[in-house]
C-alpha cells in the first residue's frame, strides 16, 4: 500500500487541521521546516508526488509532525507507515521544533548523497564511465596522428618544391638576366652631379627649398647663419645672400631645390648621402 492509499479518505489531514487551528500558512510551514511547498501540499492532501520516495516522505511527516508539536508515532499510524516511532517530546513554541527541523534536513541530505552515489558507482555505470574515457583518449590519438601525418606532408612538399628549383638551373640564369635588363632600362636617378650651373641673373645668390621629408638643415647667408632647425615635410623655405648660400645638415640630398630661379630638384637618391651644398651667383656645388 502506498503512503497516501490510507489518508486518501480523510479530509482534512490532522496535519492540515492541526496547521489551520494554529493559524500557520503553508509558506510560514516551509520555511520552518524547509519542506517543499510540492511535498507539504501532498502530505496534508493525500496524494503523490513522483520525485517523493517513501524515504522522504516518512521523514517529512516526522518534521512536519514534530513542528506542530504533534505525535510522530500518531502521525505514522494514521499516514499507514509501519514501523511507528517513539513518540517524540512535544514542544510549546513553533520556534524550538524550527531547531529540531534543522538539525534533521543535514541527515536527510546526507542520506541523499549517500544514495547518489551508491547509484553512480555501480557496476554498470562505471564500465559505462570507462568506455566514454577510452573513447575520448582513442579519439585524441588520432587527433594527434593525424596532425603528425599532416606536417610531414606538408614538409614533403617543401622538399619537394626546393628540388624541382634545383632542377631548372638554366631558367634561373635567364630570370637572372631578365631582372639585369629591368635594372638597365631603369630611369636614370635625379640629378647627381658635383657643379649645377645656374647662372644669377641679378647678380645676388638666391635658393628655396621645399622638403619632402623632415630635414634639419643650417642654412649660411655670406658666411653668416640665418637659419638652423628642422624643416617639417612639405614645408618650404627661401634665403638669398650677395655671394654665397651654404646647406649643410641631415638628409639635404632630398630637399627639391630652385637656385637663382632654376629648379634643380633634388640631389640624389636615398644611397647618397650629401653633407653641404654651396650655392654662388654661378650655380650649384655638392661637397662631400
Amino acid at each position: 500500500m502506498s503512503p497516501t492509499d490510507s489518508n486518501s479518505a480523510k479530509q482534512p489531514s490532522v496535519l492540515k487541521s492541526t496547521r489551520e487551528a494554529k493559524g500557520l500558512t503553508l509558506e510560514i510551514v516551509h520555511e520552518a521546516t524547509k519542506i517543499p511547498m510540492d511535498a507539504l501540499r501532498a502530505i496534508e492532501e493525500g496524494y503523490s508526488v513522483r520525485i517523493l520516495s517513501p524515504f522522504y516522505y516518512r521523514g517529512f511527516i516526522k518534521i512536519y509532525a514534530e513542528f506542530l508539536g504533534l505525535d510522530v508515532g500518531e502521525m505514522y499510524k494514521e499516514y499507514g507507515l509501519d514501523g511507528a516511532s517513539k513518540p517524540a517530546a512535544s514542544v510549546t513554541t513553533p520556534v524550538k521544533s524550527a531547531r529540531k527541523v534543522a538539525a534533521a534536513v543535514p541527515n536527510v541530505a546526507l542520506e541523499q548523497v549517500q544514495e547518489w552515489f551508491s547509484i553512480f558507482f555501480k557496476p554498470k555505470n562505471l564500465k559505462l564511465i570507462f568506455k566514454i574515457i577510452a573513447f575520448l583518449f582513442l579519439f585524441f590519438l588520432l587527433f594527434k596522428m593525424g596532425g603528425c601525418i599532416v606536417s610531414h606532408l606538408g614538409k614533403r612538399a617543401v622538399l619537394s618544391q626546393k628540388r624541382s628549383s634545383f632542377a631548372w638551373p638554366e631558367k634561373r640564369v635567364e630570370t637572372h638576366r631578365d631582372a639585369q635588363e629591368e635594372k638597365s632600362v631603369l630611369p636614370p636617378p635625379e640629378i647627381r652631379h658635383e657643379a649645377v650651373q645656374a647662372q644669377s641673373a641679378d647678380n645676388t645668390v638666391e635658393v628655396a627649398v621645399r622638403a619632402t621629408k623632415n630635414t634639419w638643415i643650417q642654412v649660411k647667408a655670406d658666411g653668416k647663419v640665418v637659419f638652423q632647425m628642422t624643416l617639417s615635410k612639405g614645408s618650404m623655405e627661401s634665403w638669398s645672400a650677395d655671394n654665397r648660400i651654404e646647406l649643410s645638415g641631415r638628409d639635404i640630398e632630398q630637399l627639391d631645390m630652385e637656385v637663382n630661379g632654376k629648379h634643380i630638384g633634388t640631389l640624389g637618391g636615398g644611397e647618397r648621402r650629401i653633407k653641404k651644398v654651396l650655392i654662388t651667383q654661378e650655380g650649384l656645388t655638392v661637397k662631400k
